[in-house]
């Protein structure tokens, strides 16, 4: 047996579109459920990047604050760098004086007394008193001497020259003045 179907063509077109059309209405609301999703996702992930980019605002600003509070810290550090690197410096390239004048005292003999020094750069001025003119030639050769014994082993040869300037007799004191300027080799002191 055969189906007949009794349905005008009319009618099977009408159910066809209707079918169609249900099946595209189910079509639109499921894509309108996905659209409708993305958008949420799209608008929650939008609120959680904004909110983390205010807490990391908030964080630059705290660092920040912090930053410019130690300002006056690192204003003190670098000027305690600054005095650190002078203070090296001249410990480093000063001249040891100290030795010059321990070597000076070394090198006098007993009968010379020492009234004053007058020291520059390279060059010291001595005035003193002596006994008698061998002390001050004694004293002159002491001075000259590159291998004298009793002084400082790293200040040999430490004075380059020795000139007498003046000598005179002090017949009041019975003593004799004297001025002597003195060269001496300042890469030594260091």
């Amino acid at each position: 047996m055969q189906d007949i179907n009794l349905l005008p063509q009319s009618e099977i077109v009408e159910q066809s579109k209707a079918r169609v059309t249900s099946f595209s209405a189910v079509i639109a609301m499921i894509f309108l459920v996905l659209v409708a999703l993305f958008s949420g996702y799209v608008f929650y992930m939008q609120s959680v990047s904004k909110k983390q980019i205010s807490e990391l605002d908030s964080k630059i600003n705290a660092s920040r604050a912090r930053i410019t509070a130690m300002a006056d810290i690192e204003v003190t550090v670098r000027n305690l760098d600054k005095k650190y690197i002078g203070l090296q410096k001249v410990f480093t390239d000063r001249k040891k004086y100290s030795l010059l004048m321990t070597e000076l005292r070394t090198r006098k003999p007993a009968g010379i007394g020492l009234d004053s020094l007058d020291l520059k750069e390279g060059k010291i001025n001595i005035t003193g008193s002596a006994e008698d003119y061998i002390s001050i030639a004694d004293f002159i050769n002491s001075l000259l001497n590159n291998k004298f014994e009793g002084g400082i082993k790293e200040l040999q040869g430490v004075f380059t020259s020795v000139s007498l300037n003046s000598v005179s007799m002090e017949s009041s004191k019975n003593s004799i003045q004297f001025f002597i300027v003195v060269d001496f080799d300042l890469s030594k002191l260091k």
